[in-house]
């Protein structure tokens, strides 16, 4: 496999594949596995092509996304293509639909297209199926209807909608995977070793993950072993008053250091919000009553 990561407006590819699936695939979700296997289908001999960041990110910093580049390349990955193109969004951003066609056909070297029937391209978002059936003909324009999962469309926007809800069941169902992210062990105040449980601080900004505050069950995975944990995402306000927000996770039947080490955490389950307990006894009941329920799961 090819891997282009930064697909300049001067680049060219050097395979050329017969057959093209394009899209944004924030999330590699259900959808864009169908998208990709029936793309498979029709030619193995095929390539995928996405943007080194998401459009919607580009313009508004602040926009979510389910999983990053290193995330997206591993799970496209096994699908095989010949070539996998991250196009330099900066440079592409004010091209006009045509011109976009037209690069697509000359320097990605595409012949057929199979696309979502809600894939936008160009400036301001003013191309569409019509427009890319104009320049490579209808027969070579190949379109896929939205993807249905126990009556519920398959969409990046509906996953986030559900793991801001704490719905992570339907989340994860719709991904058709856990959702997970990594991060790696910092030290913190090690508040939680002074009431009896110690956690790992992640070097994780809150806002890159699209999680409401709260307790989950989570898998850590360390060093390709796996254990179950109890994630906190908030404030710990019967502890410290003066907290801010930060994520961490206390990894059940462990007790090694792994400061600085990486790890990967698979959100399974939300179990309940982050509250101000009256005391701190109060506080280490409710964590044994959590941690019951993981151990139960």
């Amino acid at each position: 496999m090819n891997i282009y990561e930064s697909f300049s407006l001067k680049d060219i590819v050097s395979t050329q594949s017969d057959i093209t699936c394009l899209g944004a695939f924030d999330g590699v979700h259900l959808g864009h596995q169908k998208l990709i296997e029936e793309t498979k289908k029709i030619d193995n001999n095929f390539q995928l092509i996405t943007f080194d960041i998401v459009p919607k990110k580009y313009f508004n910093p602040q926009h979510q996304l389910i999983i990053d580049n290193k995330t997206k390349t591993k799970m496209i990955s096994k699908y095989k293509p010949q070539n996998l193109i991250y196009l330099k969004f900066e440079e592409f951003k004010n091209m006009e639909k045509d011109e976009f066609c037209d690069f697509l056909k000359k320097n990605c070297k595409i012949r057929k297209i199979f696309i979502g029937n809600d894939f936008r391209f160009g400036k301001n978002r003013d191309g569409g199926i019509k427009d890319l059936e104009n320049i490579f003909g209808n027969e070579n324009v190949i379109v896929l209807d939205d993807v249905f999962h126990n009556a519920i469309k398959v969409s990046s926007t509906k996953i986030k909608e559900s793991l801001a809800d704490g719905l992570i069941d339907e989340a994860n169902e719709l991904l058709g995977y856990r959702y997970n992210f990594h991060a790696d062990v910092i030290e913190g105040q090690k508040l939680g070793s002074k009431i009896g449980f110690p956690t790992a601080n992640l070097n994780i900004q809150p806002s890159e993950i699209i999680l409401k505050n709260g307790v989950y069950f989570v898998n850590v995975i360390i060093n390709n072993k796996q254990y179950k944990g109890a994630m906190n995402i908030g404030f710990k306000p019967t502890i410290d008053s003066n907290s801010r927000k930060t994520i961490e996770v206390h990894i059940l039947d462990f007790d090694s250091n792994i400061y600085n080490q990486h790890l990967n955490v698979e959100v399974i389950k939300y179990l309940r919000e982050e509250q101000k307990f009256d005391s701190i006894n109060d506080l280490t009941k409710q964590i044994n009553l959590d941690i019951i329920q993981i151990k139960n799961y």
